[in-house]
């Protein structure tokens, strides 16, 4: 699209657009059956971590498109990004009984962080409670979660918006690393 001169922010944004709908739609639908199924899980909670969870897949695939101009050489480097990320998850969740910050330091991963966040959902329906954004069930909280997605959009957009500015490609020529400098 940058050959026909669609600007940067443009070709980002409607791609977002497309797969945010697209998620939209089916976490709605997702959520309603969560909620459906655990009587102590409300609607937003599932909702919101699922909309969280896949505007970092968003951006962070975003990120990774600013490295390869071939598709397929993208497709195989964006699924091993992913599965490291979803192997540290399953190395976090074999822990005996991780404590508070061991679980927070380890939801900065948005994998371990969108696991935990389930994990703590079916545990208040084991416990028979209702799930809070704050409160700490089975040594994790929703908020936790929250934050990390948070974080994590801001650092893959900030890198994202920096590394197409000046990572080589066959679309022009790019500025200097230090150029904001």
């Amino acid at each position: 699209m940058s050959i026909m001169g669609m600007v940067l922010p443009v070709y980002y944004v409607t791609w977002f657009i497309r797969y945010f709908v697209v998620c939209l739609v089916i976490h709605l639908i997702g959520s309603a059956i969560i909620s459906a199924t655990l009587p102590h899980v409300k609607f937003i909670v599932p909702f919101i971590v699922f909309i969280l969870f896949d505007i970092v897949m968003i951006i962070q695939s975003f990120f990774i498109q600013t490295f390869f101009t071939r598709a397929k050489l993208g497709v195989v480097i964006a699924l091993l990004f992913f599965l490291v990320q979803y192997i540290i998850s399953f190395i976090s969740s074999n822990s005996d009984n991780p404590t508070l910050g061991v679980n927070t330091a380890l939801s900065i991963i948005p994998h371990i962080s969108y696991i935990l966040s389930f994990e703590t959902m079916l545990y208040a329906e084991s416990v028979k409670t209702n799930v809070k954004f704050t409160e700490t069930l089975n040594n994790y909280t929703i908020s936790s979660h929250i934050v990390s997605c948070i974080i994590n959009s801001i650092v893959y957009l900030f890198l994202t918006w920096y590394l197409d500015q000046v990572f080589p490609n066959e679309f022009g020529s790019k500025k200097h690393p230090l150029w904001c400098c």
